[in-house]
């Protein structure tokens, strides 16, 4: 696969190259030709054969844009493969057997985003019974990551709003470690996670206008197509609206990430993107139930688990209030560097 470098980005405005179209289409193709592969083999074979592993275990500085569309469209798919988990890890699987060609799948148990203490009790994004399981834990006074065999942990499933991503608990994070990090890469963990949970909204965003498009433009009531009322369109560009905004919002973030050293700036960026992703995607989702009228609230209609998708992340790692919180913090910080 050929990917991009900080190099061929200008300085001073983001374009998408003919590469992330290309990486865009492939990964498109590859999500809706495997949806009947289990989920093990789906994710050994996005790693090797459509070879996002070096997007995922590589230099985040060199590949935070193309992470966004690999996010993006695993979102807009429901994918149900341990992406969160193994993007906040990134470099870090490198030192962890079996987890860069898949045969061994990761799940991560920290803060995923803005402040938090990573040996709290939080859930094991992706659960796999047999997977390499990361978590916090305290040693001497410190915290530390650790890396634990997950059969020797317990680890059992939850129940869960989105069947699509698993979540497991254990009873006591404690035994012998595969592998320690000091408490510095929770920082690199969250900041990957946070640009990949909110391209993930992202994708979901588009994926749910783009069907409800589709749909209110082929649904006739009293002679005429749904999307024809005016009220109908309204609601539909407000979205539109919403969803674009969201997409600025989140490369400009991945744009800052691979610009070079990340600082306040590029803090700053990614808490607008968390805040925008989250309230487009309930909104966006939301829209599509009402919009597709009864059919929008059975249970085979595609609709409630975009729903789900976007709550679930909400419920895990922080509604909008909370990010915006967390983003005026970080204009506080940013603007007193200059006083």
């Amino acid at each position: 696969m050929t990917k991009s470098t900080t190099k061929e980005i200008d300085a001073t405005m983001f374009g998408f190259t003919d590469e992330h179209a290309a990486l865009r289409e492939v990964l498109r193709e590859y999500f809706a030709g495997t949806a009947a592969i289990g989920r093990t083999v789906r994710w050994q074979r996005l790693l090797t054969e459509v070879g996002v592993d070096d997007l995922l275990f590589g230099d985040a500085c060199e590949t935070a844009v193309e992470l966004a569309i690999l996010a993006e469209e695993s979102g807009a798919a429901l994918f149900d493969g341990p992406l969160v988990s193994a993007a906040a890890l990134g470099s870090l699987a490198e030192e962890l057997d079996g987890v860069r060609d898949g045969r061994r799948l990761p799940c991560v148990a920290v803060a995923l985003t803005g402040p938090g203490d990573p040996a709290a009790d939080h859930p094991f994004w992706d659960f796999s019974e047999a997977g390499v399981a990361v978590a916090g834990l305290s040693a001497n006074g410190a915290t530390v990551l650790g890396a634990y065999d997950g059969d020797a942990l317990g680890l059992r499933a939850c129940s869960v709003l989105d069947p699509s991503r698993p979540l497991g608990r254990t009873d006591a994070v404690a035994g012998p470690t595969l592998r320690e990090w000091d408490a510095d890469a929770v920082i690199g963990m969250r900041r990957r996670a946070d640009l990949v949970l909110s391209a993930e909204l992202l994708g979901v965003a588009q994926r749910v206008l783009d069907g409800t498009v589709d749909y209110v433009g082929s649904r006739v009531q009293f002679g005429r197509t749904v999307g024809s009322f005016q009220a109908v369109k309204h609601r539909l560009a407000d979205i539109l609206a919403q969803v674009e905004l969201t997409r600025s919002a989140v490369y400009g973030a991945a744009w800052q990430l691979g610009a070079g050293p990340v600082g306040v700036a590029a803090e700053v960026d990614l808490a607008v993107a968390a805040v925008l992703a989250r309230q487009t995607g309930v909104e966006a989702t939301k829209a599509a139930i009402q919009l597709h009228g009864g059919i929008g609230i059975t249970w085979e209609h595609w609709a409630h688990r975009y729903l789900r998708r976007a709550h679930s992340v909400i419920a895990l790692t922080g509604a909008p209030a909370q990010h915006r919180r967390r983003l005026a913090t970080l204009i506080d910080m940013r603007d007193g560097a200059h006083d």
